[in-house]
């Protein structure tokens, strides 16, 4: 069964070969990586041209956007489940192999989700820890933290990535976008072993847009949502409307007088707090 691990490419020719040689020396053998050079300035797309290796696909583009970059890569992709990788994170040895596992052992699993270990300037800590089985109430854990959702750490049906496409409009927060859609109808399993290593270091920063319209704050819908998915959305919603407070106070004026979802939200903050 192929894996297809999807890189979205720009400027990052300080790393992407650790990055690719962290795929490539998998001990599983039914594998592709796609890697998408979204109008790279750096020498990032040489790098990759000069590694001899048939599983590599480079596929260029002009600068668009992680979303779309990782669209693109979905409608190359060949393998029947996908894996989005970031070009400055790690996939841990194993990595491949373990989700192909899971994957014949799970077959109603739709997407799974594994543990996380972070490197930031050579310190490592870790994500949230997991027992093996389908995560009941997506929203809620996300709600509580208790998800480590990045990029890397989850693999997709591939038809779930073309049913569900990243929003091209959106250049924060992105992950969010398909992941939300995905929660509400399929099935997550969580894997309790490591599975990627995020290098805090070389990761770009998470900046705020002018636009309000290219983040994914920009575009919450409350209607006809769970209230988990709701407590969700609000607490988004409060803590990032200081980067936009004008955008803000323009799309979402009733979120202003809201008090019975603010009170919900310090109780369950509170509550959250106690059981840590």
């Amino acid at each position: 069964m192929m894996i297809s691990v999807i890189i979205p490419l720009y400027n990052k020719e300080q790393i992407i070969s650790t990055t690719l040689e962290s795929v490539l020396s998998q001990d599983y053998d039914d594998f592709e990586v796609i890697v998408v050079n979204d109008g790279s300035t750096d020498r990032s797309a040489e790098i990759i041209r000069k590694i001899n290796d048939p599983r590599i696909h480079l596929v260029e583009q002009e600068n668009g956007g992680p979303s779309k970059a990782r669209n693109t890569g979905v409608k190359y992709a060949n393998g029947k489940w996908i894996v989005f990788l970031d070009a400055d994170d790690e996939l841990l040895p194993g990595t491949i192999r373990i989700f192909a596992d899971y994957i014949l052992k799970e077959p109603i699993a739709d997407m799974l989700i594994g543990e996380v270990r972070f490197n930031n300037h050579n310190v490592i800590s870790y994500g949230c820890k997991y027992k093996d089985g389908f995560v009941k109430e997506p929203f809620k854990e996300h709600y509580f933290a208790t998800l480590t959702e990045c990029t890397g750490c989850m693999a997709f049906r591939k038809e779930l990535c073309s049913q569900y496409p990243f929003d091209e409009r959106l250049w924060r927060y992105e992950d969010l976008q398909p992941l939300f859609d995905m929660y509400r109808k399929c099935n997550l399993f969580a894997i309790s072993q490591l599975v990627v290593q995020i290098n805090v270091d070389f990761a770009s920063a998470s900046h705020f847009r002018r636009d309000i319209k290219e983040d994914f704050l920009g575009h919450l819908d409350f209607k006809g949502k769970s209230f988990w998915e709701t407590m969700c959305l609000y607490k988004l919603f409060l803590g990032e409307r200081p980067y936009y407070p004008n955008q803000c106070k323009e799309l979402y004026p009733f979120l202003y007088h809201r008090y019975d979802l603010l009170v919900l939200n310090k109780i369950l903050s509170k509550f959250c707090d106690l059981t840590r």
